[in-house]
């Protein structure tokens, strides 16, 4: 056990269990809208009801925003004595809160009631201190949690990868990654590779590509301007001279951080829309600059699941583009 200690007279965690709520760590999601797409893409599912949201006037105009069924940061459960065991050997991440006088603490156990598990208690000394406290931890927490079910989720997505990799990723310098059972090449180009999987209620596309360095000292802006590039040639909308690409009305959210080589990468996650047409998703892409062979590496997923929750299946993604290790390309 993990212990942030506030304050003493922290309580024990099954106790506290056995008294208050216990929420299901369910992380942010990106946003959703309903999804059609053509040549590489899907049909949107009939009855769908969309929200649009209003946006503020830009240049005299009033633009609008289709976005359907956000799903919820936290799912709370109010569970009776009777129900707690069971539901905790489900629950693979949990956090409980209770007040209790004089105590505050923050404490963290580890496959406590499941495995793998990782349960937190809160505890504050009054109703009244709770929200400050919340607002101090749950940041944190949150790190916790989304490195907690990364970790999870890494080891779920060996037990169900392809191995060996298709030879199209190995030419273009795939040496490793998780890249589950389902996933069939559709397209194969000299420095790019696209794979695709259905199911009955998804369909998921993976978008791998590799260039030449070139010092751009924009490389955020960069990674829309490929992605688009590509999006433009290779995925084309139901309608006439229609195509998909990047929505900036909702601007992708972009961070800098270093690969498992060493290397500069760039994570972009955001929502595509289709040009002339309607539809869209969200999507997220790993970029790696790699200056010892002079090239950028993409991984580039997208998801089209408009009649389930997409936060597993996005997080799914993420670490299938983030699991990739780039080499020198295979001799053609």
């Amino acid at each position: 056990m993990s212990a942030w200690t506030l304050s003493p007279k922290p309580a024990s965690l099954a106790a506290l269990v056995a008294k208050v709520a216990v929420l299901g760590m369910l992380a942010l999601v990106a946003g959703c809208a309903e999804e059609r797409e053509g040549k590489e893409g899907a049909e949107g599912k009939e009855g769908q009801k969309p929200q649009r949201r209003s946006l503020p006037p830009s240049n005299g105009t009033h633009n609008d925003l289709t976005i359907i069924c956000p799903e919820p940061r936290f799912g709370i459960i109010h569970a009776v004595p009777q129900k707690i065991n069971s539901l905790l050997r489900r629950g693979k991440s949990l956090l409980s809160i209770e007040v209790i006088p004089d105590s505050t603490a923050v404490l963290e156990v580890r496959d406590a009631y499941a495995r793998p598990q990782m349960a937190v208690q809160v505890i504050a000394p009054s109703l009244e201190a709770l929200p400050s406290l919340l607002a101090k931890v749950l940041p944190e927490l949150g790190n916790r949690f989304a490195a907690h079910d990364a970790q999870v989720l890494r080891q779920k997505l060996k037990e169900r990868s392809q191995s060996p990799l298709p030879k199209e990723l190995r030419k273009i310098g795939v040496t490793e990654m998780l890249l589950p059972e389902g996933f069939l090449v559709t397209l194969s180009k000299p420095g790019l590779v696209v794979l695709r999987m259905q199911t009955k209620k998804s369909q998921q596309y993976l978008i791998l590509s590799q260039k030449e360095a070139d010092d751009s000292p924009t490389p955020e802006a960069d990674v829309i301007v490929d992605r688009d590039a590509l999006l433009r040639s290779y995925f084309e909308g139901t309608a006439a001279k229609s195509h998909l690409a990047t929505e900036l009305l909702v601007p992708p959210t972009q961070a800098f951080y270093t690969a498992a080589g060493g290397q500069r990468a760039l994570r972009t996650a955001g929502l595509f829309k289709t040009v002339g047409g309607f539809g869209g998703g969200p999507f997220v892409s790993h970029r790696v600059f790699d200056d010892a062979t002079g090239s950028v590496v993409t991984a580039d997923a997208l998801l089209f699941a408009p009649s389930v929750k997409k936060y597993r299946l996005l997080m799914e993604l993420d670490e299938i583009t983030a699991s990739v290790r780039w080499g020198e390309s295979a001799p053609k």
